[in-house]
């Protein structure tokens, strides 16, 4: 996602009504054995990051979960809910309207992604 608020690595965890718990790097989605998300997500904004030749911040969204438990804040990744998604947006002004249309069209451009 690239805007007035930065660049920004999304990763959509889809969680319906299950509960979720996060020890970084582990993400366990209900009953499910905890997998090392955070990790991949980290790794994912690292690649956009070094495509777009900026600093790309990576967030996990979680897609309506019942519940939500953060043993320790993960590091270097936001987490939010599909609920919290448009505050994303708001903390503003780190993009000057130019910065954002030439980042956009640099991430449109399919020779950006082929060095990755």
């Amino acid at each position: 996602m690239i805007g007035p608020g930065g660049l920004f690595a999304l990763h959509v965890l889809p969680a319906r009504g299950q509960r979720v718990h996060i020890t970084d790097p582990l993400v366990a989605l209900g009953r499910r054995e905890p997998l090392p998300l955070l990790r991949r997500v980290r790794a994912d904004a690292g690649r956009a990051s070094y495509a777009l030749t900026a600093e790309v911040h990576p967030v996990l969204v979680l897609v309506d979960p019942a519940n939500v438990t953060v043993t320790a804040p993960p590091r270097s990744v936001r987490v939010l809910t599909g609920a919290e998604l448009p505050d994303l947006a708001r903390p503003g002004g780190m993009l000057k309207p130019a910065d954002v249309e030439a980042l956009h069209a640099m991430a449109r451009d399919r020779a950006t992604w082929t060095r990755v």
